[in-house]
């Protein structure tokens, strides 16, 4: 009698221990409780709304676990002016960074915050580029307002927390953008998949162009002259329309040529804005280039691929024609376009509308291996004027 009570003594005490830490274990009176894991939003400024409103929607859609704000804390979240990410120390803890530079591309604040809870819970990053999976992150569309793990993300945290595992198993730290672990693989250079089905992008056999009229492409002056292009699908093997060229026009000092089709097509072109934009302004560079870095380490994806950049200062770039191109920012230093992109388009939001700036020329540090520098885009509004005589007249 003696042994069995210091037994559930022992027992309640090493219970009571846990539960100061912030993981409750199951006892024999209480088998079926939930863990709990405290979290510290006290230093996420403007953003500790957004993590407690995270919180509960975890709350709602699992039972095994319950996030709860509280010290000593398993989880301590922090704000900087990088990419959101959480580092994973062990199973239910850690530490979240809120970062600046999603929440200033666009990205949905409570998105962010019960993603990368969802690390926290054992969830890795599944790029799946659909906004229904909480997990799939930046490779969803900026657009993606869904803050609710689906069916099947609630169901494995809670199988995961009805069992047990080890910190060995779980450490990990996930980034909100970039070659993340668990992800589909590395696209343009760390980039994604195309998240929408750019209805003037176009095909031009080992390039990438852009309409910009129902019957001219502009892309690279260094790319071949093919005899026919695909345009109006992200896929370069199928769908869209194929139609003949009949002529190329280079541009007399920069690397951009047009391309004119030998008939209309009914897709809508991108509009050529009156300037590029200033340094910082968010863009979006798009093509079929290869995935990984070094020249010929890979073919040609089959799906287009597409990144999230900005307009950098000139003099980041070697060799640039100030007032005639773009100096385009490498993502987190290892990120942009490669071989196959060249000719692919650099577009900006304006309105709600993208609109196409840029033609990718060639990487801004004379380097073979792509993505180790910014790079250098023709800088379409600069030649607008030419580029509205060559094809009679831009759309309005």
């Amino acid at each position: 009698m003696i042994r069995h009570r210091l037994l559930r003594a022992a027992t309640v005490a090493l219970a009571a221990v846990l539960t100061a830490t912030g993981l409750q274990v199951a006892t024999a009176t209480s088998a079926s409780a939930a863990r709990t894991v405290y979290y510290d939003a006290s230093r996420a400024g403007e953003f500790r709304t957004n993590f407690d409103q995270a919180a509960q929607i975890w709350n709602s859609k699992v039972s095994n676990v319950r996030l709860v704000p509280g010290t000593p804390a398993n989880v301590t979240i922090l704000v900087d002016t990088g990419w959101p990410r959480a580092q994973v120390t062990g199973f239910g803890s850690g530490r979240i960074w809120m970062g600046w530079q999603a929440v200033n591309q666009g990205y949905h604040r409570t998105r962010i915050a019960t993603h990368e809870f969802g690390h926290i819970l054992g969830l890795p990053d599944r790029r799946t580029g659909l906004c229904s999976d909480l997990m799939s992150g930046s490779s969803a569309p900026v657009s993606c307002t869904n803050a609710n793990p689906s069916a099947a993300e609630a169901s494995r945290v809670n199988q995961l927390f009805a069992g047990s595992r080890s910190t060995a198993e779980v450490a990990e730290t996930y980034t909100w953008t970039g070659d993340e672990a668990g992800g589909i693989g590395t696209l343009v250079v760390n980039g994604r998949p195309a998240t929408e089905n750019y209805p003037w992008l176009v095909y031009t056999s080992g390039c990438t162009g852009t309409l910009i009229k129902a019957n001219w492409v502009v892309t690279a002056k260094h790319c071949s002259t093919p005899s026919s292009v695909r345009v109006g699908s992200i896929n370069r093997t199928s769908g869209g329309t194929v139609v003949g060229v009949s002529r190329a026009v280079n541009h007399p000092s920069i690397d951009v040529k047009l391309f004119q089709l030998s008939s209309s097509v009914s897709y809508a072109p991108a509009p050529i804005p009156t300037t590029s934009g200033a340094v910082g302004t968010a863009t979006r560079i798009i093509g079929w280039g290869q995935t990984c870095a070094p020249r010929g380490c890979g073919s040609a994806p089959t799906i287009a691929n597409e990144l999230d950049t900005s307009i950098v200062a000139d003099s980041r770039c070697l060799g640039i024609n100030g007032p005639y191109e773009i100096c385009t920012n490498n993502t987190n230093g290892n990120a942009g376009a490669c071989y196959g992109d060249s000719g692919g388009p650099q577009v900006r939001k304006i309105n709600g509308v993208w609109n196409v700036i840029g033609a990718t020329s060639r990487a801004g540090n004379n380097s073979s291996t792509c993505a180790t520098a910014p790079s250098i885009y023709g800088d379409l509004p600069s030649i607008r004027s030419w580029i509205n005589t060559q094809v009679g007249g831009l759309p309005a």
